[in-house]
């Protein structure tokens, strides 16, 4: 498994804690529309923070991405915003799908979904 990946998707894990009983795999969240907007705006978002704050030490780099991120979200119109939440309410569906099917779903016994 790679360092940075929870295991959270790992079917194995959810196989482990279903029987074991010791545990759950979260259930997955609803992103606000503002966190769903921003994963497709990095580029322009990275662009805004340099235009108006140039180099800004790193500790604080988080905040300040934020704030430009929810600033400009807020500049969008009410019709784009509307279209974002819609969106993020899809993507959870989606998500939530994938993790009921992950936690209640058949196991899966051919060898390609086990190497996965």
């Amino acid at each position: 498994m790679h360092p940075r990946e929870s295991g959270a998707e790992n079917p194995y894990r959810a196989l482990l804690l279903r029987l074991t009983g010791l545990g759950n795999v979260s259930k997955p969240r609803l992103r606000t529309a503002v966190n769903t907007w921003r994963k497709t705006q990095r580029k322009e978002i990275e662009t805004e923070v340099i235009r108006l704050y140039g180099r800004v030490v790193r500790e604080k780099l988080v905040s300040i991405r934020d704030k430009v991120a929810k600033d400009m979200y807020n500049k969008l119109s009410e019709y784009e915003r509307k279209g974002w939440d819609e969106q993020a309410a899809e993507d959870h569906e989606e998500r939530l799908a994938e993790w009921t099917e992950l936690m209640e779903g058949v196991i899966p016994t051919d060898n390609i979904s086990r190497q996965r």
